[in-house]
């Protein structure tokens, strides 16, 4: 008889199929209860010891801890309830903790904004004693206090300044925001009596209110200021001032700036202009340059002469105007060279102003413009006609200075350089202005990479704009060879209808025939070829358009030539439709035809291609929302709707 055993533990007789049950083992007994320890205890920092982590070197893992602190958000983008960087790798292990409190790299940010932030900042300067520091001091509006007793309001002000008074020879930045008038009288109070900072390289004073009206702005900003740190900020090299206003003829430390932002300034607080042009003339390698709602003093204040910029910068009245008694014409000052500005920001500023501004600098290496002119009732054609514009003389002489040439046109005659030459990205939020003025700017943009505009709050038949096509950009004349003969010389500066009475009397002599066939090589090249506008663009960012318009410059774009295509779109998600689909589905077609079309040619050149290589798309659409934007689907999350089960998300 054959007996195999079952599925669940039972004997089964294979002639007969009778089960026969077998006796199951039981559990294994329970070990007898005892309180005490066990035999071989095992650590907890035995087992850490042995993970290859702790194999590293102090040193390195030191490195890390920097690299990680280094890589966090500013206090101001963070989150308030999460933990900071250096707090959570000193919880770790013991080792870790005992790395992370000999390293003082990364105790030297120190956020107040909360009442136990308070004990923190003490830890935080017991724990680093010698390198500098980075202050944040973020106080609470009345309103907030209400609400929240923890956050830092007006009794706690001095208190914390308190803490970090007795190391200000060792502040390196101090970002201070106020929202509470008797806070701010305490930060005058404070910052007029420290003393000097010597080593502040970066001074934000913010003074954030929700002032309902401009008449209450305006009575705001307004008392006297005082001086700050005794008027002595040797290292200065930022600072950003929104809603606070220095004495300025008494703040000498504006000087050897490479960032500037001033915000929410009423006209009668802002700097006089020949103050501004002493600021700008003594910082050549100022970066960056922000106004909103602010900058120089607009109208003059009734000092002699003139404070304000737009007498400053007016035209300077020609030899036979004539002048109302007692009139002082405007000078004509040149614009301040600032060779290294790579960055402007213009918000909530007027056409005039706007103008008068950019007549008192030369920025030729500006790199990124960003234009958020949300005024009523202006047009700012004229402003945006003064951008797409040539230099005027001293402009031009001085980007003539920094390596620039003048070019060709199409006559043969010479052609100016644009004001921005060299600029990679434009953002336009908010301007009105004609499609003639902005086509005209456009025009100029030559070597722009990246355009961001919400065509919602221009004219109409900007985005139109975009279709349209310049001339190729006619050629450099580059300055003959030392060398060259004069005959040479001047075939290189002849053109199809001849510059004129500059190229001197050996203009009109008879050439030799070998440089004869150089000048027409050079009139032929002066045939310039019809390309779209924008020729260098790759990125677009738009808002105010429909799917199926995006998809028409696309096609437009990639008709006129591979090398002209975007290959970059970011586009509002709220235009994610049927024309949005068919427009995303239509760039990965051509994306996957111009990889096959790269892979065959690779093979046919003999090329071995790289397994791990990842091609970039050669054109992609991505949809964002904006700030504020969100679908109905997100709104149920926020609001913790009940699902179709009744329990709550």
């Amino acid at each position: 008889m054959e007996i195999a055993l079952g599925p669940t533990g039972e004997d089964v007789e294979v002639r007969s199929g009778v089960y026969h049950r077998q006796p199951q083992p039981g559990p294994p007994p329970l070990p007898p209860s005892s309180s005490s320890p066990m035999p071989f205890p095992i650590r907890l920092s035995h087992v850490n010891s042995m993970t290859p982590i702790h194999s590293l070197p102090v040193e390195l893992l030191t490195r890390i801890f920097q690299l990680g602190v280094d890589s966090q958000p500013a206090p101001d983008d963070r989150d308030p309830c999460e933990l900071t960087f250096e707090v959570t790798i000193s919880h770790v292990c013991r080792h870790w903790r005992n790395v992370a409190l000999h390293t003082p790299h990364l105790w030297t940010t120190i956020h107040f904004r909360t009442t136990p932030h308070m004990t923190r900042g003490n830890t935080y300067l017991a724990r680093n004693a010698r390198l500098p520091i980075d202050i944040y001091v973020d106080t609470c509006s009345e309103d907030a206090y209400a609400h929240r007793q923890d956050l830092l309001f007006r009794e706690q002000f001095i208190p914390v300044f308190n803490i970090v008074l007795p190391h200000i020879d060792r502040w390196r930045e101090l970002h201070l925001k106020v929202a509470d008038l008797e806070c701010k009288a305490g930060a005058r109070k404070v910052l007029n009596t420290c003393g000097s900072a010597p080593i502040l390289r970066t001074l934000q004073l913010w003074h954030v209110q929700n002032w309902q009206t401009p008449e209450r702005l305006f009575t705001a900003i307004g008392p006297p200021p005082v001086v700050v740190f005794a008027g002595h900020l040797p290292s200065l090299k930022h600072i950003i001032l929104q809603g606070v206003n220095l004495p300025w003829v008494n703040s000498p430390f504006l000087r050897n700036l490479t960032s500037i932002e001033y915000a929410l300034h009423s006209d009668d607080v802002r700097m006089p202009f020949p103050l501004w042009r002493t600021m700008l003339a003594a910082s050549p390698a100022l970066e960056r340059l922000s106004l909103h709602y602010s900058g120089p003093r607009a109208r003059a204040s009734g000092a002699v002469p003139p404070d304000g910029i737009e007498w400053w910068g007016a035209d300077p009245p020609g030899p036979d105007a004539a002048l109302a008694p007692g009139h002082v014409p405007p000078p004509s000052a040149a614009p301040v060279l600032l060779p290294c500005l790579q960055e402007i920001q213009l918000n909530d500023l007027e056409s005039d102003y706007l103008i008068a501004v950019f007549k008192s600098i030369d920025a030729p290496n500006l790199r990124s413009l960003y234009l958020e002119l949300d005024t009523e009732d202006q047009d700012f054609s004229p402003f945006v006609e003064f951008l797409a514009s040539s230099p005027r003389r001293g402009a031009s002489e001085s980007s003539a200075s920094n390596g620039d040439v003048p070019a060709l046109n199409g006559q043969g005659a010479l052609q100016a350089r644009p004001k921005f030459a060299r600029l990679e990205k434009l953002s336009v939020n908010r301007l009105v202005c004609s499609a003639e003025s902005w086509k005209a700017l456009l025009e100029s943009l030559r070597a722009l990479t990246r355009l961001e505009a919400d065509f919602l709050s221009m004219h109409e038949g900007a985005f139109g704009v975009l279709f349209g096509t310049v001339r190729s950009e006619p050629p450099q004349l580059q300055p003959p060879h030392a060398h060259a003969s004069p005959s040479v010389a001047v075939a290189v500066a002849v053109t199809r209808n001849g510059i004129g009475s500059e190229a001197g009397e050996d203009a009109a002599a008879p050439l030799p025939s070998k440089d004869k066939g150089k000048a027409k090589a050079c009139e032929a090249d002066l045939v310039l070829e019809v390309i779209p506008i924008l020729p260098a663009l790759r990125e677009i960012r738009c808002a105010g358009v429909s799917s199926k318009e995006v998809a028409r410059l696309a096609a437009h774009r990639r008709a006129c030539g591979p090398q002209y295509r975007i290959r970059r779109w970011e586009v509002e998600e709220a235009m994610r439709d049927d024309d949005g689909l068919a427009f995303e589905r239509e760039l990965e077609r051509v994306s996957a035809q111009w990889r096959e079309e790269e892979h065959a040619r690779e093979r046919r050149e003999g090329r071995v291609r790289e397994p791990w290589r990842w091609d970039e798309p050669v054109e992609k659409v991505v949809w964002y929302k904006e700030e504020g934007d969100y679908d109905e689907e997100d709104e149920e999350e926020e609001t913790g709707d009940e699902d179709e089960y009744g329990e709550d998300d």
